[in-house]
């Protein structure tokens, strides 16, 4: 696929990244495939909420062959199966031979209501109880692709010590360092996306779902940064001593040179809410099983081009990672 340029009129940073909030693909995830919810629970009690589309040819209604790939697909903060990258991901994957599984990370879209942890850049272990249900009751062959948030957790899986039940992955955007992301995100320039972040962030905690005692919800409820909020809510829920323990144990940036399989790692330089500087802090050319693109546009998850058979809707982010994984699978085969 040729390097991304974006569509005319949309090259701005912000642009690229608040477009989709206004004008997000068509979801006719349901009314033209088929689709299910799935109910997963877990071992401490919390149940994800999955939506599954299972391969064209499985239903009977499309000509299109199952490649016998499945591909989980894992949204970024305050995110749900309905983000845009995850509509646009699904459709593309789905039309290649793919089965495709969205997952909302805790009391995120449809999952809302039924965790009382908050999700986390650290959930590894949600990740694996997704893939392990995946591989018991759809394929053997599996790929996962993270977006912002989510992009962290996937490379901080990939780089743990276990064994890994996905074949490849691709991160999208994502805050390889949480600590100096929080700065860049809490300063001046972050303050229109850490406003509309806590805003949502905030109606969670109001609405009594983390079982928060009532003052200290309250306080919650008022944080006016990221850090306060990791501090008071995220990392305390999530079993860490603080905010500081939290970002060192769940920073990607630490786990990087331990992976092993083969990805695609997807940033923009004029990223406004992840700091680009943090990048080229990672000694890319030595992790020769990850493939890197750097643009110079894209914005946040953004990566709007001009429409072409090559770009479904000028979506230039799922062809990338979609060419990347049958890549894999062909060479795989050869």
């Amino acid at each position: 696929m040729d390097s991304f340029r974006p569509r005319k009129f949309l090259g701005g940073r912000h642009v690229q990244t608040i477009y989709n909030a206004f004008f997000p693909p068509q979801n006719n995830l349901r009314s033209k495939y088929l689709c299910e919810d799935i109910y997963l629970p877990l071992g401490d009690g919390d149940v994800l909420v999955l939506e599954h589309n299972p391969p064209l040819e499985w239903t009977g209604k499309f000509n299109k062959p199952f490649n016998g790939y499945y591909i989980l697909l894992i949204h970024g903060m305050e995110g749900s199966s309905e983000s845009h990258y995850m509509i646009s991901t699904a459709k593309n994957a789905l039309e290649r031979g793919y089965g495709v599984v969205r997952m909302n990370m805790r009391n995120c879209g449809k999952g809302f209501g039924f965790s009382k942890k908050p999700y986390s850049a650290g959930h590894t272990s949600d990740v694996e109880s997704v893939l392990r249900f995946m591989k018991n009751n759809f394929s053997q062959n599996l790929v996962v692709s993270g977006f912002s948030l989510s992009a962290n957790l996937i490379l901080k899986y990939f780089g743990e010590t276990r064994d890994h039940i996905a074949r490849y992955f691709s991160a999208v955007s994502p805050p390889l360092d949480l600590k100096k992301t929080c700065e860049f995100i809490d300063s001046p320039s972050g303050k229109f996306y850490r406003k509309y972040f806590l805003d949502t962030l905030h109606e969670k905690v109001r609405s009594g779902i983390f079982g928060l005692e009532r003052e200290f919800a309250e306080r919650a409820s008022k944080c006016k940064t990221f850090f306060d909020f990791d501090d008071f809510v995220t990392a305390p829920l999530c079993g860490y001593k603080g905010v500081l323990d939290y970002y060192a144990k769940c920073s990607s940036i630490n786990f990087i040179p331990k992976i092993r399989h083969k990805g695609i790692v997807i940033h923009a330089e004029d990223d406004p809410v992840v700091p680009s500087k943090v990048w080229h802090e990672v000694a890319w050319h030595r992790i020769q099983n990850i493939q890197t693109v750097f643009t110079k546009k894209g914005g946040h998850v953004g990566f709007l081009a001009e429409e072409s058979s090559q770009v479904p809707e000028g979506r230039w982010l799922s062809g990338i990672l979609l060419d990347f994984f049958d890549t894999q699978i062909n060479e795989r085969l050869a």
